[in-house]
């Protein structure tokens, strides 16, 4: 394989070229086990990000959870039900944002945007072992 998972610093875990890559080269080959439009941002992601998240493996949604969140997400959840208190339409769709707190958190720390205007999540590295 011309890649491997190495860490990367504060950024965690990347994928870094063990050779020169041509131009075009096809380097790695998966299926995203989530996908969804990039124009749908990380508030409304919630219900298709647990529905496909539904669809998977065993092992896919331990891989899955097993993961890293995006910093701030959970405090920006938390904020949001402090704030919409007294506020019923507010506080319905913090209520849905807390409901998927984790999946929207793990989700927008791992997904990928492609040329199809799709943000994916791919699970073929999760299971590396990152080189040093």
């Amino acid at each position: 394989m011309s890649v491997s998972v190495k860490n990367v610093g504060e950024a965690g875990r990347g994928l870094v070229a063990l050779k020169d890559i041509k131009n075009g080269e096809l380097i790695v080959r998966d299926t995203a086990v989530i996908a969804i439009p990039a124009n749908v941002d990380v508030w409304e992601a919630g219900e298709e990000i647990m529905r496909q998240i539904k669809k998977m493996s065993s092992s896919e949604k331990e891989d899955f959870y097993n993961l890293t969140k995006k910093d701030g997400i959970h405090q920006l959840c938390n904020d949001l039900m402090e704030e919409a208190s007294g506020d019923t339409k507010r506080l319905s769709k913090a209520q849905k944002i807390a409901k998927f707190c984790d999946e929207i958190s793990i989700f927008f720390n791992n997904d990928i945007a492609t040329d199809d205007s799709f943000r994916c999540l791919f699970l073929y590295f999760v299971n590396s072992q990152p080189l040093m």
